[in-house]
């Protein structure tokens, strides 16, 4: 068969009037399906933070991103450094690092409750350890005038005592054994009154696959099982905490290195964790909202040590967490997908699925970066205005309306001039960065090496800004921005968790910018900021509201159209939508709309909308909205969306329900097709496939037919597959190995249909699903092949939002390879007169296309009506006719 390539472009076209913004995703490796809605799991952990490494500075950070109420112990130890005197006093040593540490924890509370841990790190002397043998009376009696000293000299009650600090990894040094441990938790409970009320702790392993094993030997005494995560895999990590649930002892982990290792333990039976050291916002927000809302989805990539979760808190904000191990991840591509809601993650939506890469390494401590993250996931009638990517912004405060400026080494704000020194490069901090990665660099056009710098580390209120000069920005130059609402933003450091503020709300250059906790009543401006680009004209006047908002109905659609607002300040329109069954709970379905009408597609049957459209200026201003307007999509049998390939891969039906391709690479176009001028052809080698909107396949009855011409017969290869991940979907191969298969999964266990495989022939041939109430046909040119009435799966069951032509939801699964031509779907199950009739080019009681509901121009070809062809110098070739 021989074939004319016809075109060979990539197609950049405008989404200005298609509601559903579709993000082609890669692969990924995990995926986490959650629905705001969702009945969550409730947890009751208790945070804490350590001293056993002494560092003020972290105890001062873990406060300020934790808040006080949400730490409920600390981590201090005793120390075997110098023998006992008489056998039961402590020596000067171990008194000043008692009281030391619980200086410390008195900035917290002068009653915060303490765990105790070995300070074994610092060497045992002799007394405790003899020829590599820990003395069981000697160790017994330090620990016990340890808590006898807190007990008596502070507020801070001991609760719990770890005999032994990572045994498995200092057993050499000090003769540390799991038996030797069993007999020092059984001396004190049986010789020591006060550890009647004091839990003992087995050991807090290193390596998590040695917990087990460590802790049996004395459980008749251990109330609390302990395992740090520093080696070991993931199912002994899940599993230790699981077993020591069954038992009805307490799961802990006293030295956490990563918000993973508090997801994985809290799903399998943590209650208690301790943050060794400290970094920032994510594990900061991980233990308010833990303690303060539940998790609504969960996630775990068992073999790269990675994990990933969506929580709701109490106060409906809803944020989902990604982790990894501190020496063990790989990296890994998480996918987080919203099938009932269009969501905005970290202000890029709206989006029914997003997809982050957590970074890790290649072998056990070898480029991992202890990566972490939180992610903020909004909706409703006030989101970001705009999502902040890589750029040169200028800085806006609200109280002052000056922006910051770089004024010899000091940060200040000044009056807008547009010199250098007020511009800055505003880009998300580097995954590899270290740590937390939920921050942005904010670099000076003066100089890119210089960056807002808070001075000295401060955790604490009026600390200066400074502009420093160095390769990458340290945590106290990195920089969360929270969104406030109304375009307005707090900027908070990572360091200290604070807030940038104008140190006055006089309009007055060089008034110092400084770091602030957060500021309330009239001076709460001070801490709010706009990032505009710099050749924005700044003013706090919003547009005025467009009027004359109208709304027709459409098969699977409803398309707006208002008057627009004439002023050269304007700068696009959100639309804003809620059910009428829930009038006050409006979501922005769509912002920053060119031009005056749009085409929501989201829409489902038999449900009345109500719509209302705010315009925006290039302040980020928006305007009073609309009057509302009610509409409801027309519920009727019809096609839904149809993608003829001519050139585009847009659909020409009313409903815009056009395609995006999920490579950078070209699309290539056939003259040797079934309709219409052009077929087109994906390549499996060069992974290129077609994203779909993700409503275009939630209907309770469902037709997929098309037109293909396989070049390859590699199994399990997909026509189409309509899901959310691998536990839920509905495919179709047009081999298995042996057959055509259909199937549809809903979580449980997978329905499937078997035909006869599609020929390998060089020969077009017409396949269609139909997917009906009393059950699911398989057609093959025309012709029924076979028949199930035993699936009672629906579409609307899987509600799929990652909907595919040509790519799986199985990453081992092929690419497509072949020519796809006149693919349709209706929302009805087509009979078998309408599925040869579909075969044969007709539209028989289907809308056709209305050329002004479309971009660009209708051409005819040879009499034969091609499609929409976009704007911008698109050039159809063949050997008959150039169309530009």
């Amino acid at each position: 068969m021989k074939r004319n390539q016809i075109i060979l472009l990539t197609l950049l076209l405008s989404v200005g009037n298609v509601s559903a913004q579709v993000t082609p995703l890669p692969k990924a490796d995990a995926t986490v399906v959650f629905s705001l809605g969702a009945e969550g799991k409730r947890f009751e952990p208790t945070w804490g933070l350590d001293q056993a490494w002494i560092s003020e500075q972290n105890l001062r950070k873990g406060i300020n991103h934790m808040g006080l109420e949400n730490i409920g112990v600390g981590r201090s130890a005793f120390r075997t450094k110098m023998a006992l005197t008489d056998d039961s006093v402590l020596t000067s040593d171990h008194i000043n690092y008692l009281r030391q540490r619980s200086n410390i924890f008195n900035i917290v509370s002068t009653t915060l409750p303490i765990i105790f841990t070995a300070d074994q790190e610092a060497g045992s002397d002799s007394y405790f350890v003899v020829n590599k043998v820990a003395n069981v009376d000697h160790w017994s009696a330090n620990i016990n005038s340890h808590v006898d000293w807190m007990q008596r000299n502070t507020g801070h009650p001991v609760i719990a005592v770890s005999p032994f600090n990572e045994p498995d990894y200092w057993t050499k040094e000090e003769g540390a054994t799991a038996s030797i441990e069993a007999q020092v938790a059984r001396k004190l409970k049986e010789e020591y009154p006060r550890f009647t009320d004091i839990a003992i702790v087995g050991s807090n392993t290193l390596n998590n696959d040695k917990a087990w094993s460590w802790f049996t030997p004395g459980q008749d005494y251990y109330e609390w099982g302990n395992t740090h995560q520093l080696a070991g895999s993931m199912d002994s990590y899940a599993s230790f905490h699981q077993r020591l649930a069954d038992l009805g002892r307490v799961g802990y982990n006293d030295e956490m290195h990563n918000v993973a290792e508090a997801m994985v333990g809290l799903e399998y039976g943590m209650t208690v964790g301790i943050w060794w050291g400290f970094d920032s916002r994510a594990r900061g927000e991980f233990c308010d909202i833990s303690r303060h809302g539940e998790r609504i989805a969960y996630g775990e990539h068992r073999a790269n040590w990675t994990a990933a979760s969506v929580w709701r808190h109490d106060d409906g904000r809803v944020k989902a967490f990604i982790g990894s191990s501190e020496r063990q991840a790989f990296t890994t591509k998480w996918q987080f997908v919203s099938p009932e809601t269009a969501v905005y993650f970290d202000g890029h939506g709206p989006l029914r699925a997003w997809s982050i890469e957590i970074p890790g390494g290649t072998a056990y401590q070898v480029g991992q970066t202890n990566a972490e993250r939180v992610v903020d996931i909004t909706w409703g009638d006030d989101v970001p205005p705009t999502s902040i990517d890589e750029g040169v912004y200028k800085i806006v405060n609200k109280a002052t309306g000056c922006v910051v400026a770089l004024v010899g080494n000091t940060i200040a704000q000044q009056k807008w001039s547009s010199q250098a020194r007020q511009k800055w490069t505003v880009k998300p901090c580097s995954p590899r960065i270290g740590g937390d990665f939920s921050f942005y660099d904010i670099e000076s056009e003066t100089n890119h090496r210089v960056r807002i710098n808070l001075e000295n580390f401060s955790t604490s209120s009026d600390a200066n800004l400074i502009g420093y000069e160095q390769d990458s920005p340290t945590s106290n130059e990195q920089w969360y921005l929270e969104y406030a609402g109304g375009g307005w933003y707090y900027i908070r450091n990572r360091e200290s968790a604070l807030y940038m503020a104008t140190a006055s709300k006089a309009p007055v250059s060089g008034v110092k910018i400084l770091q602030s906790g957060k500021l309330t009543g009239t001076d709460a401006d001070r801490s709010l900021w706009r990032l505009l680009p710099v050749d924005v004209e700044y003013d706090d006047t919003p547009p005025a509201a467009p009027k004359s908002l109208t709304a027709q109905p459409r098969p699977a659609s409803i398309k707006l159209q208002w008057d627009g607002v004439s002023v050269s300040d304007q700068n696009g329109y959100f639309i804003l939508r809620a059910d009428a069954s829930h009038p006050d709970c409006f979501n922005t379905i769509a912002r920053m709309v060119q031009g005056t009408t749009y085409v929501d597609n989201t829409v489902q049957p038999g449900i009345t909308y109500i719509y209302k459209v705010k315009a925006i200026d290039h302040s980020l201003n928006l305007s009073e909205p609309s009057d509302e307007i009610q509409c409801t999509p027309e519920d009727k049998p019809d096609m839904i969306a149809h993608w003829t390939f001519e050139g585009n891969i847009d659909d020409a039906t009313v409903n815009t329900m056009h395609a995006i391709s999920g490579t950078s690479e070209s699309l290539e176009y056939v003259d040797d097709c079934k309709q219409g001028a052009s077929a087109l052809r994906l390549i499996g080698t060069r992974e290129q496939y077609l994203q779909l909107p993700s409503d275009v396949a939630v209907s309770e009855e469902l037709t997929v037919a098309m037109w293909v011409d396989l070049l390859s017969n590699s199994s399990w290869q997909r026509l189409f597959d309509f899901g959310n991940d691998t536990g839920h979907y509905l495919f179709l191969t047009p081999t298995n190995g042996t057959s055509m298969r259909f199937a549809i999964k809903n979580g449980g266990e997978e329905q499937v249909l078997d035909a006869p495989r599609v020929p390998l022939d060089l020969a077009w041939h017409h396949v269609a699903v139909t997917i009906g109430r009393g059950g699911v046909a398989i057609y093959l040119d025309g012709e029924q092949v076979a028949f199930s009435s035993a699936i009672t799966l629906r579409p609307t069951d899987v509600h799929p939002v990652l909907n595919y032509l040509g790519r799986s939801q199985f990453n081992a699964d092929p690419f497509f390879t072949g020519y796809l031509d006149d693919v349709c779907i209706y929302n009805y199950a087509l009979s078998a007169d309408e599925v040869k009739r579909a075969m044969d080019g007709e539209v028989d009681g289907i809308r056709e296309t209305a050329v002004g509901d479309h971009r660009g121009t209708t051409y005819d070809l040879g009499g034969r009506r091609v499609g929409k062809v976009p704007t911008g110098g698109l050039r159809i070739i063949n050997k008959k006719k150039v169309i530009k």
